[in-house]
Formats: C-alpha cells, structure tokens, sequence
C-alpha cells in the first residue's frame, strides 16, 4: 500500500494507492490549521485509516522541493525525506505539486476535465501542465507505456513575449507595467495587478466573479486573450500534442467565468511557425488529481 498526500496551503489530502491507483474511499481532507506539523496530520490519517505496513510515500507539497527537503510556500512546514521514512516506515519521495499533476495526466477522465477547444485532435505522445496560480510553471509530460515521465522545467521567470507586452501597454497606455517575467502577469498578483491598471478598480476581480459586472466581463476576455498567446508560445516550446493542461485558480477563474470563448478566438490565430499544428486545450478540473499524480510518481 502507497500513502499519498497533496499538500496545499490551506488543506491536505491524504489516500492510500494500490499499483498506480488511488482508492478512492480513503481519500480525507484536513485542514492545516488543526495540526503543527504534516508528520502530525498524517499520523492522524493513519490512525483513522489503519492501512497497515506501507510499501512507498509521495507527498506533493505547494512549494519549492529541493533534494531531500520541501517547504510549504505560505506555512511554516518543513517537509523532510529521511524523516518520513524514519516515522511512517517506507521509502518517501516528495514532488512539487504542479508536477504531480503532469504524473496525473494519463489517469485524468472527461470528468475531471474541461475541454476547451473540443475540436482539435490530440496526437502524439507529449503533454504540458501550465499553473497559473498563485504563481506561474509548466509540468512536461511524456507519455509512454510504461508511466509518464516528467521532466523538471521553470518558465515562470522567462521574459514576457513582446506581442502580450505590446498588447498590456495598449490597454493602459503605457509601457510602464512592471510585467517583465511570465509569472509577473500569470499569477495571481498579476491578475490583480492588471485588473487595477486597467480599470483603476480597487476591489478584487475574483470577489467579482458571477456578479454580471460588465467591467469585469470585459477585463476577463482581455486576459483570457494573453493566456492564448501565452499558449500558442507554450505549444510551440514543448509541442504537447496529448494537449495543454491549464491548472490553478487564475486559469479556472477565467477559463470557467465568461473567458473561453475570448481564449479560442485568439488561439485559432496563426503559429509563428507555420510547420506546427495546434493541439487542444483542457482546464483541470478534478481536486484530487495530484493524488493520482503521487500514485503513479
């Protein structure tokens, strides 16, 4: 039996996996308030669950994973290799939680997704994960027959495209901005950052979500259009051809609330490469994917 969690900054889950598969009647959710320490929330999992002897652990943490060690981002939790081994048993293994998700990709079912360009045909046997969250980062996924591979990737501090920084200065007017990196725009901050610059608003556009505020309808469509040609720019990097994956609170934000049909619109614009196909859209849907993505790390 494997032990998976996926740690956030406001819960954890925990399940238990059998081969690569979770079981989903073990799934439980905790809030990190309740406890001091993860050590001390998974021993309270294990002690409601009773699973026995362990045979692996994987817990992916919303936060930097370095070596041996990770650390929450917005939580004083230190998370540590050797002692989860030491405490619950088994070998551990600690993965970000973006690249849990791209371990996630194959197992991933209609339900769980929303497909955004339902009519481009998936092909090949490459995958990308974008977050746009509380910050920006892509997961690669191979697939082959064996599991996903996932190799390691940063493009949240690559420079912005010129055509998406052109497009902010002529919505404000001004190159003045401050949007340099990818994750500069594509975050949370930079959701809100942009939202004041464009409206001089002081309330928050996620309060906004639903409420028929024209302003933000109209802002919504705006951004969905900058994640288009930041997704034609993420195809032509890592050709995912199974298709891209938006995950994190910024993408769903947009994509679910009015966004997609603004994104689509510009996505079907030409590739700057005229030998590259576009491949289809999906919003990750499913809570309890990171899950499945530690069970089949």
């Amino acid at each position: 039996m494997k032990l998976v969690a996926d740690v956030g900054g406001t819960n954890v889950r925990f399940a238990l996996a059998e081969g690569l598969q979770v079981k989903p009647e073990t799934i439980r959710s905790y809030r990190n308030d309740d406890f001091a320490t993860f050590y001390d929330a998974a021993e309270a999992y294990l002690a409601a669950t009773t699973p026995g002897p362990l045979e692996r652990i994987c817990v992916a943490v919303a936060g930097p994973v370095t070596g041996d060690h990770a650390r929450l981002t917005n939580r004083d939790w230190a998370f540590n290799i050797g002692k989860l081994t030491q405490l619950f048993g088994a070998p551990a293994r600690l993965i970000n939680d973006l690249e849990a998700l791209g371990y996630s990709v194959p197992s991933l079912t209609a339900g769980g997704l929303d497909h955004v360009t339902p009519d481009i045909p998936a092909f090949g046997n490459q995958a990308l994960v974008a977050g746009i969250g509380t910050g920006f980062n892509v997961s690669p996924v191979v697939i082959t027959p064996t599991g996903p591979v996932v190799p390691k990737a940063e493009m949240g501090h690559v420079q912005l495209a010129w055509r998406i920084r052109a497009a902010i200065e002529e919505r404000i007017g001004t190159d003045e901005h401050g949007f340099d990196t990818v994750e500069h725009l594509f975050s949370g901050r930079g959701f809100e950052k942009l939202w004041k610059l464009s409206t001089g608003r002081d309330d928050r556009p996620a309060s906004l979500m639903g409420s028929g505020d024209a302003e933000l309808a109209d802002y919504v469509n705006f951004y969905a259009g900058l994640m288009a040609h930041l997704a034609q720019d993420l195809l032509l990097v890592f050709l995912p051809g199974q298709g891209l994956h938006f995950a994190g609170g910024v993408a769903r934000a947009v994509l679910l609330n009015g966004g997609a049909e603004a994104f689509r619109a510009v996505y079907a614009g030409p590739l700057a490469l005229d030998t590259a196909s576009h491949v289809p859209v999906k919003i990750i849907l499913d809570d309890t994917a990171a899950l499945a993505g530690c069970a089949a790390a």
